[in-house]
């Protein structure tokens, strides 16, 4: 199984922001997934510096985001991307 981690740096998109801001992200492919994490983000059962809390995946034919949105739980937020496939969009006629 192949590991590959990039590093890049996420920067502020809001004009209106005063300060420049940007966040060192890491991105691990491992195993077929992607996962993504944003410097001083992780998740409740991984040490400081080593959580990954945004990952994509293809789980049972479906492409899929899984979203550890708060450090205090286990529990993922799930999003199914089935519906934003290019073949659903809708004619607009």
């Amino acid at each position: 199984m192949s590991k590959n981690i990039y590093t890049i740096l996420l920067k502020e998109q809001c004009a209106d922001t005063l300060l420049p801001s940007e966040i060192k992200v890491k991105i691990l492919s491992e195993g077929g997934q992607i996962w993504i994490q944003p410097d001083g983000f992780g998740g409740k059962c991984a040490m400081d510096g080593e959580g990954y809390p945004i990952g994509i995946e293809i789980w049972q034919g479906r492409l899929r985001l899984i979203i550890f949105d708060d450090i205090n739980s286990e529990d993922p937020q799930i999003i199914d991307l089935e519906n934003a496939r290019e073949t659903c969009r809708l004619d607009n006629d």
